[in-house]
């Protein structure tokens, strides 16, 4: 029995599409480290997560589409966060946020900006509860 050639040339693609996929994952899980404080971000080099809060009382800057401002993670470390995409909205209403980069010295240079606002259904839910 012999496999017709759509059979043959389908199977290859599946197969490379998997060992593509494969690889990739691989690569990304040697890159990323996922949630971290700075003290770790910094030792590790590689693509994080730090949680932290807005230094209010530091300066925070905007220059053509690059924003900087402090930072305190969890443990309390303060660390000057820039990040080239401009200033993300609701930035003063936020109650937390979620920096994603790489600490170099001591800047944390962000690729991406979560900003954790106040839910806007806590007043909703406080009016309900009222009834």
């Amino acid at each position: 029995m012999t496999l017709k050639p759509k059979f043959i040339v389908g199977f290859v693609v599946i197969a490379s599409v998997l060992a593509w996929l494969g690889f990739t994952a691989q690569e990304w899980g040697n890159n990323v480290i996922g949630y971290a404080d700075f003290h770790t971000a910094g030792a590790t080099k590689k693509l994080c997560y730090v949680k932290g809060y807005w230094v209010k009382e530091k300066e925070t800057g905007t220059n053509l589409n690059t924003f900087s401002f402090y930072m305190r993670d969890d443990k309390g470390e303060e660390v000057r966060v820039l990040y080239r995409n401009g200033k993300p909205n609701n930035f003063e209403q936020a109650t937390s946020v979620v920096v994603q980069g790489t600490l170099e010295g001591d800047t944390f240079y962000a690729k991406d900006i979560l900003v954790k606002c106040p839910s806007k259904y806590q007043s909703e839910k406080a009016d309900t509860k009222k009834v």
